[in-house]
């Protein structure tokens, strides 16, 4: 009869360990999102991402450490919140004399 408490015992412990493997979870869940990378702009103190999002680009800015400010932003939301980042998106060019530009503006 011990035995037998002690075996239950046993198998209950480690399907209740098993069951809170959050990490494999994580691991088997797509993104619930992709977007496509379009341009990288580096600025003295942040990195702005902007993606193809579904029906227009969506920004993302980081500082330089890596510390995400803002994430999948559209045109509006990143004018409302960060309205210099806007500002600087909205009058920059990238890219050389030689080719079409990879970035003019907003």
């Amino acid at each position: 009869m011990q035995k037998t408490v002690i075996l239950i015992l046993c198998w209950i412990v480690l399907v209740g360990s098993g069951c809170d493997n959050r990490s494999a979870r994580l691991q088997n869940q797509k993104p619930e999102h992709t977007f496509r990378v379009i341009v990288h702009l580096e600025m003295r103190n942040e990195v702005v991402t902007v993606m193809s999002g579904h029906e227009a680009p969506v920004y993302t800015v980081m500082t330089k450490d890596g510390r995400i400010l803002v994430q999948h932003l559209s045109e509006h939301e990143l004018q409302a919140k960060l309205p210099h980042i806007y500002h600087l998106l909205k009058t920059s060019y990238a890219g050389d004399q030689t080719s079409r530009p990879a970035w003019a503006g907003i």
